[in-house]
């Protein structure tokens, strides 16, 4: 966040997934309206700024450790938790470490695995519905807790909440 505006664009361009988030920081720009950019890199910056923790930088910094948990030859147990009084700061690690698990656990020829999501929407995970989905016949058995059903609209959408329940309830029946 601290580069010069052409390097970090040209940067940030090479990431096909946040072109939509990169876009109006790039318009902006293209269109020297300096002020505004400067106005959305700050807040940019605040948020950013909620993640500088020691704790988090150690975590995020080792490579002593793969988030392949069903593979056949190193399976592992993983366990990872919020902070309530930090869930602001930590829920976006958290789903970042989930999303990457996800994908690499979602896989063919793996072990048998077990995904359990306890208190479910005080995360945010993209792409449940899709793990929900496909996730079974990869052996990978999918488990969200929710308090109540309000809990998970309020947090996820209606519509998303609505497409939740519907792939566990067809997962439940079928």
């Amino acid at each position: 966040m601290q580069v010069d505006y052409d390097k970090l664009f040209t940067v940030l361009k090479t990431e096909p997934e946040i072109e939509a988030y990169l876009n109006p920081f790039i318009s902006a720009y293209m269109n020297d309206s300096m002020e505004q950019l400067q106005g959305q890199i700050d807040a940019t910056r605040i948020g950013i700024a909620r993640l500088s923790s020691p704790a988090l930088y150690y975590t995020l910094s080792g490579n002593d450790f793969t988030l392949d948990i069903n593979h056949p030859d190193a399976p592992k147990i993983i366990c990872l938790a919020n902070n309530p009084q930090k869930q602001q700061v930590y829920g976006a690690v958290l789903s970042l470490y989930i999303s990457r698990m996800t994908e690499i656990v979602n896989q063919r020829n793996k072990l048998k695995s077990s995904l359990i999501f306890d208190e479910f929407p005080t995360i945010y995970f993209n792409s449940i519905d899709n793990l929900i989905a496909t996730a079974r016949s990869n052996k990978v058995a999918t488990t969200i807790a929710v308090q109540d059903y309000s809990q998970l609209k309020n947090e996820y959408s209606r519509e998303q909440a609505e497409v939740i329940l519907n792939i566990m309830g067809n997962i439940i029946s079928g």
